[in-house]
């Protein structure tokens, strides 16, 4: 059978006619991963009155990292039906290793459609303070013995040593380098070869509200100093201030290499981080969840 021919002008008037398929909006590819589960990372905070608190990081299927629901009430729903179900255990995760586990007691819904529970804790990592925990949905995400502690006084030394130096590549007056304080710093082996690589976050109060901050990824070298192998800068006031501070460190996708998980706050808001190595190179490759003012 001979097909009828079809010209230029038919062609182009058919196609102008035809539905174009619609792509999927964030809050549907949220909503689809939720009820698709996948693995939820989750960080895990102890406030200062005691209290356990966990909220989601991210979501991750298929080897894609999507941020939580938290800009859709109906997405946000059906995770906290799913995922803040009371009750609910968890695995804790500390330094790359299993720390024990948690149990979900209450959530409560806010008008900003914040992801966050409080949980009951059953863990050996000593949390409180800038140390933070991460919670995952899934038995699928593998861990060792935890590698997490503080830094020697050796270490520590090398590290400030390096903020400093950073600090002045990126214009800092040396006056103020002077004033530099080391937030928190931890030191983890995060390709579990024996060495241990250093977190760290430090800040320079330049008076009138502004702040100078720094974020750092530092790896051990052959002279058993230390190097910046990732760090992040941020000047500014107070309303334009930012920070990030680590959350932990974790093989996401079993190749060998922790990823680094950090959460960043602005005067409102807070977000977080995942950077990970390779070929040799940080890189961050996911920033999302939080949550904060409306």
């Amino acid at each position: 059978m001979r097909h009828p021919k079809v010209t230029l002008p038919v062609l182009l008037l058919t196609l102008a006619l035809s539905p174009m398929p619609r792509m999927p909006s964030p809050a549907q590819t949220n909503a689809r991963q939720v009820a698709g589960g996948g693995t939820v990372l989750f960080s895990l905070t102890k406030d200062i009155y005691g209290v356990f608190h966990m909220e989601p990081i991210v979501i991750i299927s298929g080897g894609k990292y999507t941020p939580p629901p938290t800009e859709d009430e109906a997405a946000a729903k059906k995770f906290s039906d799913t995922y803040f179900r009371t009750g609910r255990q968890y695995r804790v995760v500390f330094g790359g290793g299993d720390a024990g586990s948690l149990t979900v007691q209450k959530y409560e819904k806010d008008q900003c459609l914040n992801l966050v529970a409080d949980v009951g804790v059953q863990t050996t990592a000593r949390l409180g303070g800038e140390v933070q925990a991460l919670a995952v949905s899934s038995d699928k995400i593998s861990s060792g013995a935890s590698s997490r502690r503080a830094p020697t006084e050796g270490e520590r030394a090398a590290a400030v040593e390096v903020a400093r130096a950073l600090y002045g590549q990126r214009g800092v007056g040396a006056a103020l380098v002077k004033k530099m304080k080391t937030v928190n710093l931890t030191a983890t082996d995060i390709e579990r070869d024996g060495k241990f690589e250093l977190i760290g976050s430090f800040e320079i109060d330049a008076g009138n509200e502004i702040m100078h901050n720094l974020f750092i990824i530092l790896e051990p070298t052959a002279t058993e100093k230390y190097k910046a192998a990732w760090n992040w800068y941020h000047k500014g006031n107070e309303d334009g201030n930012e920070d990030r501070k680590l959350v932990d460190a974790f093989d996401l996708d079993g190749d060998g290499t922790a990823e680094v998980i950090a959460e960043g706050h602005t005067l409102e808001n807070h977000d977080y981080a995942i950077y990970k190595r390779q070929a040799g190179t940080w890189r961050p490759i996911y920033k999302g969840g939080g949550g904060g003012a409306c």
